[in-house]
């Protein structure tokens, strides 16, 4: 599969996701940093559990080394809040909203969105450091990714949807654009 079309398909969406995220705003209180977090906890705990249950087999193991919720988790309680529990609807449209077709080009449409935000996290890990005074990985471990190693994980899963045959790129881009809206909905407190 071509990953530049991807790219340019999910233009719009990205965009309209990535403005849903108030991080890199000159005016961010710690406050709006922690429900934040709190927000993208939801949406990336729900990603972990769909993944989790819907990865083709082949995926698993790079799956588990890749859920980030964690993270999220850390950070909120590093911030001295709660994590928000899992009866959010978030987990229930990940599940109601899939897009037909194949089931791995399904799953890697939305693995993309959850993969992509690794790369931008580490401009955003800098800025809230920066904004804040925080140490390095202190209340922004999400958002350090997989540190060193970011780069080489995004190549490999690109690698990944570049073996896909051409004729998967609809689902793909579909699925994406469903995760992307997915994100964006938990964002907003929908």
């Amino acid at each position: 599969m071509d990953t530049a079309q991807l790219r340019t398909a999910t233009q719009a969406e990205h965009a309209a996701t990535e403005g849903t995220v108030p991080l890199m705003s000159p005016s961010l209180t710690l406050a709006q940093y922690g429900d934040t977090l709190a927000r993208m906890y939801r949406i990336v705990r729900a990603w972990d559990t769909w993944a989790a249950a819907n990865a083709p087999d082949d995926l698993q193991p790079i799956l588990h080394a890749r859920r980030r919720a964690a993270l999220l988790a850390d950070d909120l309680h590093t911030l001295g809040l709660p994590t928000p529990e899992d009866k959010d609807i978030p987990h229930q449209r990940m599940q109601s909203t899939r897009v037909e077709g194949d089931p791995r080009a399904v799953f890697l449409g939305r693995m993309y969105v959850m993969e992509g935000s690794t790369l931008g996290g580490q401009l955003l890990a800098r800025h809230v450091e920066q904004h804040f005074g925080f140490a390095e990985g202190h209340a922004d471990s999400y958002f350090r990714g997989y540190g060193d190693a970011t780069g080489e994980r995004w190549r490999q899963f690109k690698a990944l949807l570049e073996e896909l045959p051409q004729d998967h790129a609809e689902t793909v881009i579909a699925s994406a654009k469903n995760m992307f809206v997915l994100f964006g909905e938990a964002m907003i407190g929908v």
